[in-house]
């Protein structure tokens, strides 16, 4: 109720004509700075940033962002204003764990008639409503600027202000011919593309588009991962194993646990493909225990014993109510209480509640191996099967902790496209702006000297140039690579 009763507010003060623009303290003005300092000081009480001594920038963009952000703020005369500001705030971050996402949108955008999407490194159009551009045609560079400096310069600083990341320049691909309201930009006159290798320039014609007839086309390019894990067999002994996601909803809990227990079937297996396309995190638990299915458990505890970094939660009110009503209830429905997945957060709530009563800042998380007596020595793997590994670039958080673990297995093989990249900074939780305006994600814990390096992404020893989530041209490209391995 309380969120409705916000969200009409601020559909009112959308309908307040643009005369008002010269007032000098606008309404929007005020409701940007509230939901800014609530941004801030959310951050400063929560996150691990701001007392984090070996992350420098954080700590000096929560400040030096904040003073710019802040004189946007006072110039906001329009919903779109507030959401620009927001959203160069937070990106400055340069953290995917740390987002946005806004409930209210310009209904309409302005386009040039086309759909860009990028594959194996190159701007390509999928969809163009030109008869003089064809689908598939590469783009170069619009008004002389190189697709990826337009990325760099004009979209990321209001997504995730970090374009060095590969995944970034893929997520943003799609925008780089349209203009929206949270992050506008110049409206080009020209584009360089080039067609079966002939380049040649194109006067671009922009025009408004509603926001739901653009993703409706951009879904048809470019559709959606199927979310259902499963298990199918794709030749003698070799299995192709679908985990589109690790934060599954209660329906899908089920499907997850079945496959799991399935997975003990196959350590006869010469092959199994493990495909995360759409898979963008949620809980590594589930990664862990399918791993361990096939391979053992004690075999997979000694490849992610290789990795010495160790986790450490900034201790606040807000982040152990996280703990107690969130991530306790939701792994009830995964393990039983006695399980050492479920022990080891009912431990930390309880350490978390005596170190804010002792005033600490940090408190390091226990493994489910110190909750256990863990196996010890070397441990040789229940399977002998080949693995392989299949990324989207999306692949990020729990979908890294297990290429973590899968790539570290002898003669892994990774295809597909580059995965994402995680800062230190993990473990997020949701808070609505004061405004009702959007949801903020926050980091509550920092890892310490993990072996996958900050922002570090997989890059696949097989990339597929063609597109991703095309079932029809992936699966037997993938297979005929490693067909052709294994008999090299």
């Amino acid at each position: 109720m309380l969120k409705k009763a916000l969200l009409a507010g601020v559909f009112a003060l959308a309908a307040l004509p643009r005369a008002h623009a010269a007032d000098s303290a606008s309404p929007w003005s005020a409701l940007a700075k509230a939901d800014l300092d609530f941004v801030q000081q959310s951050i400063r009480d929560n996150h691990p940033g701001p007392l984090d001594k070996e992350n420098a920038y954080f700590k000096a963009w929560l400040e030096r962002g904040y003073a710019e952000a802040s004189a946007q703020a006072a110039q906001a005369r329009s919903l779109g204003d507030v959401q620009k500001m927001l959203a160069r705030y937070i990106a400055g971050f340069a953290d995917g764990h740390m987002a946005l996402s806004f409930y209210h949108q310009s209904r309409s955008m302005r386009w040039a008639n086309m759909i860009v999407l990028r594959q194996g490194g190159r701007y390509r159009v999928a969809y163009s409503g030109r008869a003089d551009v064809p689908v598939n045609a590469e783009l170069l560079s619009c008004d002389g600027r190189a697709i990826n400096a337009i990325v760099k310069e004009d979209l990321a600083p209001a997504f995730l202000n970090n374009p060095d990341l590969d995944w970034i320049r893929t997520e943003l691909a799609p925008l780089v011919l349209l203009s929206e309201e949270v992050r506008p930009h110049a409206e080009y006159a020209a584009c360089q593309i080039a067609v079966n290798g002939q380049a040649r320039s194109v006067a671009l014609q922009w025009s408004d588009i509603a926001r739901n007839t653009f993703y409706d086309q951009l879904d048809r390019v470019r559709p959606a991962m199927d979310k259902k894990s499963s298990i199918t067999q794709v030749g003698p002994r070799q299995y192709w194993v679908r985990l589109p996601q690790f934060q599954p909803r209660a329906a899908e809990i089920e499907e997850l646990k079945e496959l799991t227990r399935q997975m003990a079937g196959l350590r006869d297996a010469e092959l199994v493909v493990f495909d995360t396309r759409g898979n963008n995190g949620g809980n590594s638990a589930w990664g862990n225990d399918i791993l361990a299915a096939l391979y053992g458990e004690a075999h997979i505890h000694q490849l992610r014993s290789r990795d010495r970094g160790y986790a450490e939660w900034r201790v606040s009110a807000g982040n152990l109510e996280h703990i107690r009503q969130r991530i306790l209830p939701m792994l009830r429905q995964q393990y039983e209480e006695t399980n050492p997945g479920y022990q080891v957060w009912a431990d930390m709530a309880q350490r978390m509640q005596t170190a804010l009563e002792q005033g600490q800042t940090f408190l390091r998380q226990r493994d489910e191996d110190e909750i256990v007596n863990a196996p010890g020595g070397q441990a040789a793997p229940l399977s002998k099967a080949r693995a392989a590994l299949v990324t989207k670039s999306g692949c990020a958080s729990a979908c890294l902790d297990f290429a973590d673990v899968v790539l570290a297995l002898p003669g892994a093989v990774h295809l597909g496209e580059t995965t994402g990249a995680d800062t230190v900074y993990m473990e997020v939780r949701p808070l609505v702006l004061p405004s009702g305006l959007a949801r903020l994600v926050v980091a509550q814990k920092v890892y310490r000297d993990r072996l996958r390096a900050h922002n570090q992404a997989y890059v696949p020893g097989r990339p597929f140039d063609g597109p991703i989530q095309d079932d029809a041209q992936l699966k037997p490209w993938v297979l005929k690579q490693l067909n052709a391995r294994a008999s090299d």
